[in-house]
């Protein structure tokens, strides 16, 4: 179902290259109403980058870095949705947690210790981050709320066909948020849902973020490879990506 490619930069950590890559036309993107491990007609319209050579698509792809071992919902998503964007459409995901790697990477994702959206680093887990999504929200943000703040318009926009100006763009870029992408800041961040008797901070309605962690391999598989860790998380990429696009059209 995937390909993978790693290539050894040193024997203490081993960055793991993601060649599978989406279409970079995401409206073409089928959405199955159900998703699971074992359910992925979805990746039919995936492209295979190691198929994609420079010459072929009349550029080098882009870099998109994150952290390998267990992955959770907010880098899954957030990887995905980057590779939606013009600028990064069809990048290559990197996973390592090399810091001499991470430095070469286009952008960074829930690792490095940097939140510098002018260099597209996108980590919350630096002692002082406190940032938000604004408009009334106050969740602090996980990777994905992040490139969601920074790209979500752009994203948005190309769902409906709209100028990202368009007043619908706005109400649709606040409605996922409030109602998708909030819930998977708070869980990563640890954020309980409720206080005593005071009514919910976030709405979560699809269980995502745990649905995503049971994705990790278990520990008692026998197969433990990187390579197997890259699939499952191309799978939680899938899971988290497709209802993302799904809630869109709600």
């Amino acid at each position: 179902m995937f390909s993978c490619c790693p290539k050894v930069l040193s024997s203490c950590a081993l960055p793991v290259y993601l060649t599978t890559k989406f279409a970079i036309s995401y409206r073409s993107f089928t959405v199955e109403s159900a998703f699971s491990v074992k359910h992925f007609s979805t990746m039919a319209s995936l492209v295979k980058a190691g198929d994609m050579s420079k010459e072929e698509t009349g550029k080098t792809l882009k870099r998109v870095g994150t952290h390998n071992g267990t992955f959770h919902c907010d880098e899954a998503l957030g990887c995905f949705m980057i590779r939606l964007t013009d600028k990064y459409a069809g990048a290559q995901i990197v996973r390592t947690r090399d810091p001499k790697v991470l430095e070469t990477m286009d952008a960074v994702l829930d690792v490095g210790g940097v939140y510098d959206p002018s260099k597209d680093r996108y980590d919350h887990h630096q002692r002082g981050f406190d940032e938000v999504f604004g408009h009334g929200f106050v969740t602090k943000l996980s990777s994905a709320g992040l490139i969601y703040k920074h790209f979500g318009l752009e994203i948005i926009s190309k769902e409906i066909g709209r100028d990202p100006g368009h007043p619908d763009v706005e109400r649709l870029y606040l409605a996922v948020y409030k109602s998708f992408v909030e819930a998977i800041d708070a869980i990563d961040n640890g954020i309980n849902m409720y206080d005593t008797d005071q009514p919910p901070k976030y709405i979560n309605n699809t269980h995502l973020s745990s649905r995503v962690g049971r994705i990790n391999i278990d520990w008692i598989d026998e197969d433990q490879s990187p390579e197997k860790e890259n699939e499952r998380f191309h799978q939680a990429m899938t899971v988290a990506g497709g209802e993302f696009l799904e809630k869109q059209r709600e």
